[in-house]
């Protein structure tokens, strides 16, 4: 292989460039709690469908913690979202089918 001299300079860059791409990884994939914004880029989704699902599907207390008026997702319970996407859904559906059946009624 031949490599330019004037190109020689770029390799340490782009060194340091990698090491910091290989941190940033590492960052996100041990990160626990997320924002709205970080689990949108997690998710590749949209920040306004991340606010859609977490009122329709998401349940506070298991995805999403509200503190000090921030939410927060645990991306553990998302991960296990992603992968069993349809059982939660049902269960989430049942759920609220509880919560609708003992609010009707009082």
């Amino acid at each position: 292989m031949n490599v330019e001299f004037e190109n020689l300079n770029l390799i340490k860059q782009m060194a340091y460039d990698m090491q910091l791409l290989k941190k940033l990884l590492q960052d996100s994939s041990s990160k626990r709690w997320l924002s709205v914004k970080e689990l949108a880029i997690y998710l590749s989704y949209s920040k306004d469908r991340i606010y859609k699902i977490k009122d329709t599907i998401f349940i506070e207390g298991i995805h999403f913690y509200k503190k000090s008026g921030k939410i927060l997702f645990d991306r553990v319970a998302i991960d296990e979202w992603v992968i069993s996407k349809e059982k939660t859904n049902e269960i989430n559906q049942s759920q609220r089918q509880v919560v609708d059946n003992i609010l009707s009624s009082i």
